[in-house]
């Protein structure tokens, strides 16, 4: 289903929980949202966070070779991330760095993204299979807004086939065709 919502709706549906973004601009080239529903989207949503907090438990050096563990303020920081990329993307791979970092990973038929999340900083990139890759490098202050605009540019780069409706036109030739040709 592809919707074209002003930006107050797309908060209602994606982010009905948060007050945060009723200010925020989004950018008019990006003009469809691709909601979860409630059900799949609290289901992806637990079980991703289930992840996170498992891998965040993991002791120093969980690697074998001295790997930092996931400090509280990165595990807070891809917990809100997810929360804003859910509401427009599918749930990522998530996998522990051992310089103690999170990251999420998608990769599909159309191309591959990947975000890594840190106590102070994220940074981003996505490369579509058509097209120049998109970098984006924020500070942790301005994560909601970004992971929000991380799960539209995953949504429309990677799970383009998609967004992709049915013709609700329909067309009937029969009557204006003459029988005798």
């Amino acid at each position: 289903m592809i919707l074209d919502l002003p930006k107050t709706a797309y908060i209602e549906q994606a982010l009905p929980q948060s007050g945060i973004l009723q200010e925020y601009q989004f950018d008019p080239a990006i003009s469809w949202v691709h909601p979860l529903t409630k059900s799949s989207g609290l289901s992806a949503l637990a079980s991703v966070e289930n992840q996170i907090e498992e891998i965040c438990k993991m002791p120093a050096g969980w690697d074998g070779y001295g790997a930092l563990p996931i400090s509280q303020s990165t595990k807070y920081n891809a917990l809100a991330a997810l929360r804003g990329i859910l509401g427009s993307a599918k749930a990522p791979d998530i996998t522990p760095n051992p310089n103690g970092t999170l990251s999420f990973e998608w990769e599909t038929h159309q191309g591959v993204g990947h975000l890594e999340i840190g106590q102070t900083r994220l940074s981003f990139y996505i490369q579509p299979n058509r097209g120049d890759p998109i970098f984006l490098d924020a500070s942790s202050d301005d994560l909601l807004v970004s992971a929000i605009k991380i799960g539209l540019l995953v949504s429309g780069n990677l799970f383009q086939s998609e967004h992709i409706s049915a013709s609700v036109t329909e067309v009937n030739l029969a009557r204006y065709v003459s029988p005798a040709y």
